[in-house]
């Protein structure tokens, strides 16, 4: 057999395993579109939408039907709520077009949801080749695929979503886009979380930072851009907020029994969001120890020849997003699954290491998926942490035994009082049964158990394909 024709049967036989790779993928989309399920606040989001367009066809324009008291059931002071835009934007569009009664609106955010997740497969695409990182593709399928995202992907809650809004201005900026779409992108990445401003400023611009590096090419337009679509964000959020609270500023946000008392229970939360049973190096390993070394190599004397800001970025931006939760009286967002509140800030964030970093955290990864037995404990780490997410997926409900463990169950805080809460939640987030404990019986159900097989010939492809690329990379024309 010629030299000629080995290669062309190696590249058949890669080329079948993107396919197979891409099919895995399509199934869990599949999944996602026709299990849907309603649950967080999602109720409470919609009739946050009435409320506040009721208060538009009533011309009443400030502080609409505010109390200045947290209710007992939701602590909200508002009845339009203290959530941002992220969904009330989407749903009144729905809702205006003709979208009647909760069940369609409800089937909009499961579709937004959806297409936030396959967008930022098919952003990241994007980006990295533009970046020269085409190779990583197979990587920040591997991530995505591994991580808890997969559990939110077929839901009404908005964190698939926020994900692909941010992944969406990491690329805008990696590529760089024209200003005008980079202005759009920056205002629906601010529409996520009202204390996101900054940290899309520093995502935006380092991505803009990473293109001019690479083109040469002047990127003073797209600076303005993005500033623009943040300061339009802004007066749209101020505005809203001039509707549901009479100020610019959220006064929900800023009720005393929704802040963590005390700077000890601050760090308490800060730690416990990376390595508690329920933070994420457990439940996300494979972006943990990405994004772990692209911020501390370059840090060390082995990385002196790298570019430091980068890594100075992405460590700015985990920690003061991180911190603002640990702020927050429920850090994880609970009661969600995992996390759940600082799962969008990760792809974006993979995504920028990998564009920034993907010369080094090749080398590191190649070093170790290269010996078939390196990769084989790679994909048996990941892929057994990932189970409890695709029981989740499965059984939305598998996770409520979790809650139900203290007794009574942790009540909140404008109800317990903030001091019982608090070490009734600490309690729940360190020695409490894990929740993935709870949440993996959903593969013993037989379409869960398909779903893991499903998922993990998925993995274990993405990582042949990773080593495959990482390599070919490196071998001699």
């Amino acid at each position: 057999m010629t030299a000629h024709a080995l290669g062309a049967k190696q590249g058949d036989r890669f080329g079948w395993l993107r396919l197979g790779v891409l099919a895995g993928f399509a199934c869990l989309v599949v999944v996602w579109v026709a299990r849907p399920y309603v649950g967080g606040d999602t109720p409470f989001v919609l009739d946050g939408t009435n409320a506040f367009l009721n208060c538009l066809s009533d011309r009443d324009f400030v502080a609409c039907r505010y109390t200045g008291e947290l209710d007992p059931y939701e602590g909200l002071t508002s009845p339009i709520g203290d959530w941002p835009l992220l969904q009330h934007v989407p749903d009144a569009v729905a809702f205006l077009l003709g979208a009647d009664g909760h069940h369609a609106r409800e089937v909009v955010l499961v579709v937004l949801g959806v297409a936030g997740i396959v967008g930022s497969v098919a952003l990241a695409s994007l980006a990295l080749r533009a970046a020269g990182q085409p190779e990583w593709f197979w990587g920040f399928l591997y991530i995505l695929l591994s991580g808890p995202l997969i559990a939110y992907a077929g839901t009404t809650a908005g964190e698939a979503l926020a994900a692909g809004l941010l992944v969406c201005l990491v690329t805008a900026a990696v590529l760089p886009a024209p200003p005008v779409l980079l202005a759009l992108a920056a205002m629906a990445a601010c529409f996520t979380k009202e204390t996101s401003y900054p940290f899309v400023l520093a995502l935006g611009a380092l991505g803009l930072l990473l293109a001019r590096h690479r083109t040469g090419k002047s990127i003073r337009g797209h600076l303005i851009g993005g500033a623009l679509g943040v300061a339009l964000a802004f007066v749209l959020t101020s505005l809203f907020n001039v509707v549901r609270f009479g100020s610019i500023l959220n006064k929900n946000y800023m009720e005393a029994p929704l802040h963590t008392p005390t700077v000890g229970r601050v760090l308490d939360y800060f730690a416990a969001l990376f390595v508690s049973p329920s933070g994420m190096v457990l439940v996300w390993p494979a972006a943990s120890v990405l994004l772990l070394l692209a911020c501390l190599v370059p840090l060390t004397p082995r990385g002196r020849h790298l570019a430091l800001l980068p890594a100075l970025v992405l460590i700015g931006v985990i920690g003061g997003v991180t911190l603002g939760f640990a702020s927050w009286w429920s850090p994880f967002g609970w009661s969600g699954y995992g996390p759940r509140l600082s799962l969008p800030w990760v792809l974006p964030l993979v995504l920028l290491a990998m564009v920034a970093y993907g010369e080094l955290l090749g080398r590191l990864a190649l070093r170790v998926l290269m010996p078939i037995w390196g990769l084989l404990a790679v994909f048996a780490v990941t892929f057994l942490l990932a189970l409890p997410h695709v029981g989740q997926m499965w059984d939305q409900t598998a996770k409520a035994g979790f809650f139900e463990q203290a007794e009574p169950p942790c009540g909140p805080p404008w109800r317990t009082g903030v001091a019982v809460f608090h070490r009734c939640q600490h309690d729940e987030i360190w020695f409490s049964r894990p929740m993935g404990l709870y949440s993996v019986r959903g593969v013993t159900e037989s379409g869960g158990a398909v779903l893991s097989i499903v998922l993990g010939a998925t993995l274990l492809g993405c990582l042949v394909l990773l080593r495959e690329s990482l390599a070919s990379r490196r071998r001699p024309a």
